[in-house]
């Protein structure tokens, strides 16, 4: 789900298929402003807590959602400007350890990395929530 204002994408950074090989995945979340005028996005206050993200078992359908961190709520109001069409990167990890909870080295998840912000937009504040979901799977 993504608000028409800013969509969400996520990759695995050098890692497109999402395989995985018992290490740390590093994930490149991308937000793209799809408004006409710039958006004040509080990147840094979104590095620092990041995205919730729930992980599920494709086999079992077992599911958890991985901690947040906690952050200064001043970086709330220290907004980044997106430009109309343009994106920023929030980058995070799921640990190799998050991940073996579900089949050990086998393992077969859906990855659901949720952002919930408050943005600015011609100067009112907007709570903004958008989501964007990857698969991951051990490497055969």
């Amino acid at each position: 789900m993504n608000d028409p204002l800013l969509a969400i994408s996520a990759k695995c950074r050098g890692n497109a298929p999402c395989l995985f090989e018992g290490q740390d995945m590093f994930l490149e979340i991308r937000i793209t402003n799809n408004h006409d005028e710039q958006i004040g996005f509080p990147l840094g206050f979104v590095q620092k807590t990041g995205p919730t993200i729930r992980l599920v078992d494709l086999r079992t359908k077992a599911e958890t959602y991985l901690r947040t961190n906690l952050a200064s709520f001043d970086l709330r109001e220290k907004f980044t400007q997106i430009q109309p069409g343009e994106s920023v990167v929030l980058e995070w990890v799921i640990t190799g350890d998050e991940l073996k909870q579900f089949g050990g080295h086998n393992v077969d998840v859906s990855a659901e990395i949720i952002v919930v912000a408050g943005i600015q937009v011609s100067a009112k504040r907007i709570e903004f929530r958008g989501s964007n979901t990857l698969r991951i799977v051990s490497k055969q």
